[in-house]
């Protein structure tokens, strides 16, 4: 068998093939004949050892296992191992390797350099020994090195741990500063939204009144026009109520269970409002003029009526006149125009309210028009009519309402114009190169998060930190390094201050967004 492989051999080398059928059959000829020998010895060992072949079993096993050893020290052997896992493995130096027969291998690596050199795991350890002279001594200096880096671990972390809470404190103060700054103290953020509340609390007061006036009024000629409005102010009462809740729930600190804090209460609230109106001010007050219609009232003493609703619209009016002058204000404080504040401003308890006047003097004047007719025509279907009319412009106020709110409840984005600025305001900053995903959605009335993924130039971030090094001290240090453990010191140092660089630009920035937009409160800034 082998003379005919190295035959086969021979005619390869020399470029003569042989006939493939030729070599195939001599192939197969030699396999069979060697196959018949390994029987043939087989069984005169069994013959010899009268049938047993459990030490032959054993013995066999043996050999896999000294074959296995020796595929396992040749495999040790010519395994090959980089220079920094030389000199870390057996705790060797850079000169220690010199002499050492070296191959290029691909790295792996896409970080690192496409080719690296490296050395036979025998020739190494042979070097080492020459080094340390046993490999007692070589365990030993390993252990301590361990050991070391260990302890230089732990008292790393300690130094982080310390670092980060020194990072955090300092962080937390600079940030209540340029709040309290930006924003005003948290009382001056009550003072803020009285406001609002002042509004919501005198529409309270002249609703009630009014309420009781309409209700006295229907009781009194049997209007269908006047219950609806008593129905109406009614309505506006109870929502008056949650919008007033929501502006005290609105204003509580963030917790754990609230990190971003509760701002969006007063959208909460606001939506429940208009589905209120919608179903008991809108429901009730159609279901009532249907009712009128198909049982027509008698209707007396319809003058006390028109005094009543005279009285509705002067109350009604001048709490209008208080939600239109608060709008204004909020919107010049947003820079909006007032239509656009009333579609998209971040205040919905003011909004609500003027919309709920305006709806209520709307129905003062649908109802004193159809109570006139009706008067002089003696015909009380417009009266009925009337109560329609009021029921729909009820159902159109609450509709709008409900869009309004739930729009912002699900996270709607600040105007694309805002967050352009935003954008080129990032994009001006010399350290990003580019920024990617923004997002910027509303938390409530005064609040916005912003978000965005930066993609930092690392070269001047670097340059940042060099500014504030002496340059040739640095160098002359480096050059007095005589081992890898001093050079991987300095360039954890240098790294660790490089990334806390980068810590403290992005903590400027934030501040940068905070400080020239006043309605951001929350910035969050991904690293690419």
């Amino acid at each position: 068998m082998a003379s005919l492989c190295c035959r086969c051999y021979s005619f390869i080398r020399s470029g003569k093939l042989p006939n493939p059928y030729f070599v195939n059959k001599r192939l197969i000829s030699a396999l069979i004949r060697n196959k018949k020998a390994h029987n043939n010895n087989y069984l005169t060992r069994l013959a010899s050892t009268g049938g047993s072949t459990g030490n032959n079993n054993n013995n066999s096993n043996n050999n896999n296992n000294n074959n296995k050893d020796t595929y396992n020290g040749f495999y040790w052997r010519n395994t090959f191992i980089t220079g920094q896992r030389a000199m870390t493995d057996y705790l060797l130096e850079i000169e220690d390797l010199e002499g050492l027969s070296q191959r290029t291998f691909r790295n792996a690596d896409e970080s690192g350099p496409q080719l690296v050199n490296c050395y036979l795991k025998s020739d190494v350890e042979k070097r080492a020994l020459e080094v340390w002279g046993s490999w007692g001594l070589l365990e030993k200096a390993l252990d301590i090195r361990r050991r070391q880096a260990k302890e230089e671990d732990r008292r790393r972390e300690g130094l982080n741990a310390l670092i980060a809470l020194l990072k955090k404190v300092k962080k937390e103060s600079t940030r209540k500063h340029v709040e309290t700054e930006v924003y005003g103290d948290p009382q001056k953020r009550v003072e803020l939204l009285q406001g609002s509340a002042r509004v919501v609390f005198y529409a309270i007061a002249s609703n009630t009144v009014v309420m009781i006036i309409k209700l006295l009024s229907y009781l009194y000629t049997g209007s269908a026009s006047m219950l609806s409005e008593a129905i109406h102010s009614l309505v506006d009462v109870l929502n008056q109520c949650l919008l007033a809740f929501g502006i005290t729930q609105s204003i509580r600190k963030p917790d754990l269970s609230h990190p971003y804090g509760f701002s969006r209460a007063r959208y909460v609230y606001s939506l429940i409002s208009g589905i209120g109106i919608f179903f008991l001010g809108c429901g009730v007050t159609v279901y009532h003029g249907i009712n009128s219609i198909m049982y027509p009232p008698i209707l007396s003493h319809l003058p006390a009526a028109f005094v009543v609703l005279a009285g509705s619209l002067l109350v009604e009016g001048a709490t209008l006149i208080a939600a239109i002058r608060q709008v204004q204000i909020s919107a010049a404080e947003t820079k909006m125009s007032f239509k656009d504040f009333v579609l998209r401003g971040r205040d919905p308890t003011t909004v609500s309210v003027l919309l709920e006047d305006s709806v209520a003097v709307g129905g003062v004047l649908i109802a004193a028009a159809c109570l006139w007719l009706t008067h002089s025509t003696g015909n009380a279907l417009y009266d009925s009519i009337g109560s329609l009319s009021i029921g729909g412009l009820l159902g159109l106020a609450a509709l709008f309402l409900i869009q309004r709110n739930t729009s912002a409840l699900v996270g709607r984005s600040i105007p694309s114009n805002d967050l352009k600025r935003l954008t080129d305001l990032l994009e001006g900053d010399i350290i990003i190169r580019s920024i990617h995903d923004v997002k910027a959605t509303d938390l409530g009335p005064d609040s916005v998060r912003f978000k965005a993924e930066v993609n930092f130039d690392g070269r001047e971030v670097t340059r940042l930190h060099l500014q504030k090094l002496d340059l040739e001290r640095i160098l002359k240090d480096i050059q007095g390094y005589t081992t890898v453990t001093e050079l991987e010191r300095f360039l954890l140092e240098h790294g660790e201050q490089v990334v806390d660089k980068l810590g403290s630009e992005v903590d400027r920035i934030e501040m940068k967004l905070k400080k020239d937009n006043p309605e951001i409160r929350h910035v969050d800034l991904e690293i690419l």
